[in-house]
């Protein structure tokens, strides 16, 4: 039965039935052109809206009116479509294309995934649900501007601090080997969302792939090229479905909602026989 209620070609005739309700409920059985009906279920639908926007039910005077402004909705939007006004609107042509959109991701959202399709998710999209990684790491900053060639200046820096000994690796040391800036020499415990905002997401994601108290050049930031020494990294395990199934179900969803919404257009694409000339 599950595997059934997530059958594409289901949400399919889910999302016709809708369609078909949604046209019954605007036009209310019309039953010609020129005959507009107000259904019970629309009126309930009109003092909702009132009741949700105002706080209390309406009085029998304002929900005359509101009677009286659908109707004349109605009659407006009918004579518009006989003098062709719809042709070519595309404010009013956007606007149905994200009635349809909302309907087709609405009938995807009332369905349950078990934690056999959530494990499955996770493990294709493991790099989004990792725990939060923690660095504590020293820098050397370098302005590619200030230099003819920055990668020599670079290797010639490193083979200057390996000549040290490993006591006088300190920022009184090591700092007037580099250019200025604001940075500060060293960073404890700092996480990689932390990285990101202040040396740019490409730095942070290098702190990731650099090998444990070995001093590595060419680190590039938003700032220029760096010399980098990783203390320690914590973190970045996968973390378990309990601890993040909100957030996989949600991305989940959101997954099925674009193939759903794919799936839609391209048999429409079919239907209508669209082609470019």
């Amino acid at each position: 039965m599950k595997t059934l209620l997530k059958e594409p070609l289901l949400h399919f005739l889910l999302l016709g039935a809708a369609l078909f309700y949604f046209y019954s409920l605007v036009n209310d059985n019309q039953a010609n052109d020129n005959e507009i009906t107000l259904s019970a279920a629309k009126i309930v639908q009109l003092k909702y809206s009132f009741e949700k926007t105002r706080q209390r039910p309406p009085s029998e005077e304002e929900l005359n009116a509101l009677v009286n402004n659908y109707f004349k909705e109605q009659v407006a939007y009918q004579k518009g479509v006989e003098m062709g006004l719809l042709d070519g609107d595309s404010i009013i042509q956007k606007r149905i294309q994200q009635k349809v959109e909302f309907m087709v991701e609405d009938s995807v959202s009332r369905i349950e995934p078990d934690d056999a399709e959530l494990s499955s998710f996770l493990k294709e999209h493991q790099d989004d649900y990792r725990s939060e990684q923690v660095f504590s790491f020293v820098q050397l900053y370098f302005d590619p501007s200030k230099h003819r060639d920055v990668t020599e200046i670079l290797t010639k820096t490193l083979a200057r601090i390996t000549a040290l000994d490993e006591s006088e690796h300190t920022a009184v040391k090591l700092m007037p080997l580099s250019d200025n800036i604001f940075l500060d020499y060293q960073y404890t415990d700092v996480s990689h969302a932390f990285v990101a905002r202040y040396f740019g997401s490409n730095f942070a994601n290098s702190l990731v792939k650099l090998s444990m108290n070995t001093w590595q050049q060419e680190i590039q930031s938003g700032y220029g090229m760096h010399i980098v020494k990783l203390k320690t990294k914590q973190g970045g395990e996968l973390q378990p479905l309990a601890a993040v199934r909100d957030q996989v179900k949600q991305a989940w969803l959101n997954e099925q909602r674009k193939q759903s919404l794919a799936k839609f257009y391209q048999s429409l694409f079919v239907e209508y026989q669209v082609k470019q000339i």
